[in-house]
């Protein structure tokens, strides 16, 4: 017996060693699927890229053709961005939410594929794409200002949960790739499983939690951003402000904003125009022939309600501010006769009828469509989003008084002075930030100098009479009555400047070694060739005056473009 079960106790082991080398063959194999080559990793990630890339480009079509994309929407400016899914019905899945969050708030959710026009795109694991938007770019509930000032309230932060990759982001894309232990994601239908809880699927690193924006009404969020490994595997993908401002610009008409010459119909006015145009309307309207006070610049309500358009009202005896909303204490003094003013006492301010800039006192501000949400818009939404940059100064001689108003020929003393020249009041629209400015805080909005440059800055500030070319700030007046003219007048951009002479003259300073040439420089700021000057002046081309590198000479050549 003992050598009859030799032979089968060796073929008992060698069937072992058989399914044991099999079960290691089956373990290599599932490896292989848990834990993918190189190759199959690389082709994940691009299919993760390549969603990521597809989105961003829609949000930003979306941001950039909003006023455009359904009549009601006609009435509001380009920039927006849409509100996530955040639980639609399973046959409106991938649609945005009509409203998502409260005013001011950043939310999360599912990208919103159907509203863009898009298939719903999956990144390598194949998960659908999550979204978080900036509070202050949603579409629904719109913030008070949409301009490129308008802070992005996402940080996007290194794998150290410190070091800043990007500041001022407005929109974050994440794809979440496979669930990681801890993470249940529910699969109820649907084309992304059905399933809105963010924590299922956005992962929290080094204290950071990419699926929890913050709560607060313009609030600051930071998302992280790391390598693949134990616990996070998120991928993501940002629009920044300046991206999304980039694209808008593109599509910007050159005079939404302020026009250089007066157009042919008045429908076509630019935004700042039109805002002078309105208060001539008022001055028109009274028996004295006089403008509103200012508004301040000073705003003492919280986020996100500083800058409503309420709060833009006028100041008894403010000469300096900005652009007036409502005008219920002029209206008091001077009670003009412009559409309904029934029920506007000084102490009303928010009331409908103290109202200046609607479609009702002012033809300029028509809505295109009805609705009280319309009331406060200029025609194309420009005033609601950008009257931050908006500036007004009246003088005494036509501010709220029951006395006619004076003759600025007559008693220029009396009159706003604007390149020297008498003016009854004007509408300055600030551009750009320069250096040293910046109006990214609610603070930092109040200050004059950060909108404003030189005597201007001043003349906001301090209440005085005098304006300048200086800058990039663009200045629209308004001419009042005098023995010449009958009625009001509006220059359109009373603060241009020659180029073409200053340049003249700068250009011949350099080519005859004349001293002092720099002082002349600053003429030019504002005008095409004022950055030609910068190089100029630098030490490349002064040290290089005899031989005039490409580069001092492409600027010569730019400053003699300027003159011709």
């Amino acid at each position: 017996m003992r050598k009859n079960s030799l032979p089968s106790l060796r073929f008992r082991q060698s069937g072992a060693s058989a399914l044991a080398l099999l079960l290691v063959l089956i373990l290599a194999a599932l490896g292989g699927v848990l834990r993918p080559s190189p190759t199959q990793k690389l082709e994940r990630d691009v299919r993760s890229a390549e969603a990521l890339l597809l989105a961003k480009e829609a949000l930003l079509g979306y941001a950039v053709a909003y006023p455009e994309s359904r009549p009601e929407r006609q009435r509001f400016v380009p920039g927006h961005l849409p509100c996530p899914d955040t639980g639609n019905t399973l046959e409106n899945e991938g649609a945005e939410s009509g409203t998502c969050g409260s005013r001011g708030v950043s939310v999360i959710g599912h990208f919103p594929w159907r509203s863009l026009g898009v298939p719903p795109p999956r990144d390598g694991s194949g998960e659908c794409l999550w979204y978080a938007v900036s509070g202050n770019y949603k579409a629904n509930p719109k913030a008070d200002l949409l301009n490129p000032d308008t802070a992005g309230l996402f940080k996007i932060v290194a794998a150290d949960g410190h070091t800043l990759i990007a500041d001022e982001v407005v929109a974050v894309l994440f794809a979440p790739g496979e669930p990681l232990e801890g993470q249940s994601r529910r699969h109820i239908k649907g084309e992304c499983r059905w399933d809105y809880s963010a924590r299922a699927f956005l992962d929290a690193f080094r204290g950071i939690d990419n699926s929890a924006p913050n709560g607060a009404a313009e609030g600051e969020s930071r998302f992280i951003v790391a390598e693949a490994q134990a616990g996070f595997n998120d991928r993501l993908l940002w629009i920044t402000r300046d991206a999304l401002f980039s694209h808008v610009r593109a599509r910007l008409p050159d005079d939404a904003l302020f026009a250089e010459d007066i157009p042919d119909t008045e429908d076509t006015l630019a935004l700042t125009q039109r805002v002078a145009a309105c208060l001539i309307r008022f001055g028109e309207r009274n028996a004295h022939k006089r403008l509103p006070w200012a508004s301040p610049l000073t705003m003492g309500s919280s986020a996100p309600d500083t800058f409503h358009y309420e709060k833009f009202h006028d100041k008894e005896n403010l000469l300096a501010g900005r652009a007036p909303y409502a005008v219920a204490r002029s209206q008091n003094v001077l009670e003009s006769d412009l559409g309904n003013w029934t029920g506007c006492a000084a102490n009303s301010q928010s009331s409908v009828p103290c109202r200046l800039l609607i479609a009702e006192k002012c033809a300029d501000f028509a809505p295109v469509s009805g609705g009280d949400d319309s009331l406060r818009n200029s025609k194309d939404g420009w005033w609601d989003k950008w009257k931050d940059h908006l500036f007004y100064v009246v003088s005494p001689g036509f501010a709220p008084t029951d006395a006619p108003a004076v003759d600025c020929a007559a008693t220029p003393d009396e009159c706003l002075r604007v390149n020297g020249a008498p003016y009854a009041a004007a509408v300055i629209f600030a551009g750009d930030a320069l250096a040293g400015q910046t109006r990214d805080t609610r603070e930092k909005r109040m200050t004059a100098a950060n909108y404003l440059e030189g005597e201007n800055a001043r003349t906001v500030r301090d209440g005085g009479q005098t304006l300048e070319w200086a800058g990039n700030d663009r200045i629209a007046c308004i001419a009042g009555p005098d023995a010449g003219h009958p009625g009001f007048r509006l220059v359109a951009n009373c603060g241009r400047q020659d180029c073409r002479a200053r340049a003249a003259v700068l250009g011949s300073c350099l080519e005859n070694a004349g001293r002092d040439c720099a002082i002349l420089r600053a003429a030019l700021e504002g005008c095409a060739c004022r950055g030609a000057t910068d190089t100029l002046f630098s030490a490349e081309c002064q040290n290089d005056v005899a031989a005039r590198s490409f580069v001092c000479r492409r600027a010569l050549s730019d400053l003699r473009a300027c003159a011709a």
